[in-house]
């Protein structure tokens, strides 16, 4: 005890010394390196995209609505009553502010590709909120304390006004293709530049066709913009998906793994995918779902699915039988590092390029387009394509139903890829989705919704600018309120 006060004392006295003898170099000789003081693009990309990646990876209410998965309980959502989403709001709008503090960090140290990856997940982060609500904050939305009420921006500006999603990634790609100053280290692409434009360009035309239904009805002349950014680097290979694998350990690992035995048991194969098999035979379904129990204990494997939506009585009434129905299979349970959170996969972006032909928007051959974009899932997943899976009657591909078979292929690919299949369904009605018997539409009896109500707090706290919004909706907030590009 002695000699530690000594000790402390004498190196105290030295460091005093030391300090009054030379204060010119006092900052450097008290930066603790270890521990910043203030952040870089970097550290704030990494925690950003990892929020953002795995919040993709949706098991629970956008592959319900898509009709990927079947719930037999907990399925209020998937039988359209639908609350506020107040979680996911709220996690956005975080995000949202952390995108701007790594702009505005980049934007102070000259960082222009920092900048650029900075507005590739602005606009990715807005579209999510926009795509589930409409009308959203936006343009004053990162502000901070000088202003907590923020206005509501429309769909329609929030997509196609100056800095608004199709501005941003345009502005991406061109900071990333006319610099060469270092790219952040991320999670994914390593500081690829080239990697990064094609991922900014693709959610580009993404989102381009996501609001194609409006061309001909808006400043931004959609179809010329779609034209061009197929011009332009796309994702080509499975080596370009915008994907986080999940680690062995916690928090990192696959939720499914360690999802409770009864919820787990709750989420089944719907009939739409069950059809995939019994039709087609696709290899992918065995990778994501388990043989029903009856049909392994009687040796011979097979997957069925079950209505989606169903209450307590009507699974009654069908005569449900969980033996009998299809579980997810062993790549999402058996270990917790199998599987991945995909956000965008090249697969989809093939998809888009074959609709934007069939469709007349661009030039090009939709049916290689389509049928790599089959080919890619499938390299994904890990499986062959059986010998003549493309020449089947309701695959091989032919002008007067292309627009149905890209549809169903590319919600095939979509699986669990977040809302992105429940978008497409509502931008095209595509691929048709068997009709729920338990519809509990408050406001459209057995009509499908479009959007979800606003969170409660917004209509506290901010509740001049929640009218204004709401009085563009036609003065309701109401779930049945089309979006603006459907």
């Amino acid at each position: 005890m002695n000699l530690f006060s000594k000790t402390t004392l004498i190196a105290g006295m030295i460091a005093t010394s030391l300090l009054t003898g030379c204060t010119s170099d006092f900052g450097s000789i008290n930066t603790d390196r270890n521990n910043p003081t203030e952040v870089t693009s970097d550290l704030l990309l990494l925690p950003i995209m990892r929020s953002l990646i795995q919040d993709q990876f949706n098991y629970g209410d956008g592959a319900a609505l898509a009709h990927h998965l079947s719930r037999t309980n907990y399925n209020e959502t998937e039988q359209y009553a639908f609350g506020t989403n107040e979680s996911t709001w709220s996690s956005y709008y975080l995000q949202l502010n952390n995108i701007q503090e790594m702009y505005n960090v980049a934007e102070r140290d000259g960082q222009p590709s920092s900048q650029a990856i900075a507005m590739i997940w602005k606009a990715f982060t807005i579209s999510q909120i926009t795509d589930m609500w409409g009308d959203a904050p936006y343009s004053e939305a990162t502000q901070g304390g000088s202003n907590i009420t923020p206005a509501y921006d429309t769909q329609e500006d929030i997509y196609t006004a100056e800095n608004g999603i199709i501005d941003l990634l345009k502005q991406a790609n061109e900071l990333l293709e006319t610099n060469s100053d270092v790219l952040p280290s991320d999670l994914v692409y390593e500081g690829d530049r080239l990697r990064w434009r094609k991922f900014a360009n693709s959610l580009r035309l993404r989102y381009l066709m996501r609001i194609s239904n409006r061309i001909g009805e808006t400043s931004l002349d959609i179809q010329s913009e779609i034209a061009e950014v197929m011009s332009l680097p796309l994702m080509e290979s499975n080596e370009d998906n915008m994907l986080l694998p999940f680690l062995s350990g916690s928090p990192n690992r696959c939720p499914i793994y360690d999802m409770r035995s009864g919820n787990f048991e709750y989420t089944r194969m719907s009939t739409e995918m069950a059809r995939m098999w019994t039709q087609y035979a696709d290899p992918r379904i065995p990778v994501w779902f388990a043989p029903t129990t009856n049909s392994e204990l009687a040796g011979t494997a097979a997957y069925a699915g079950v209505l989606s939506a169903c209450s307590s009585t009507t699974l009654t009434n069908i005569g449900y039988s969980q033996a009998d129905v299809s579980m997810l299979g062993d790549y999402y349970r058996a270990t917790s590092d199998a599987c991945s959170a995909i956000l965008m996969n090249c697969s989809e972006v093939k998809f888009l390029q074959a609709e934007a032909i069939a469709r007349g928007y661009a030039q090009g051959d939709a049916q290689s387009l389509y049928e790599e974009g089959i080919q890619l899932s499938m390299d994904y997943y890990g499986v062959s394509m059986p010998d003549n899976f493309l020449q089947q009657e309701g695959i091989a591909y032919n002008d007067a139903e292309a627009l149905n078979l890209i549809m169903i292929q590319k919600w095939m690919a979509l699986f669990m890829v977040g809302y992105e299949a429940w978008f497409d369904f509502l931008r095209t009605g595509l691929p048709v989705q068997d009709e729920i018997i338990d519809n509990r539409n408050p406001t459209a009896a057995g009509e499908v919704p479009s959007r979800f109500y606003y969170p409660s707090d917004e209509q506290a706290l901010n509740t001049a600018n929640y009218e204004a919004a709401i009085a563009r909706h036609g003065g309701t907030d109401d779930i049945n309120t089309e979006l603006w590009w459907e």
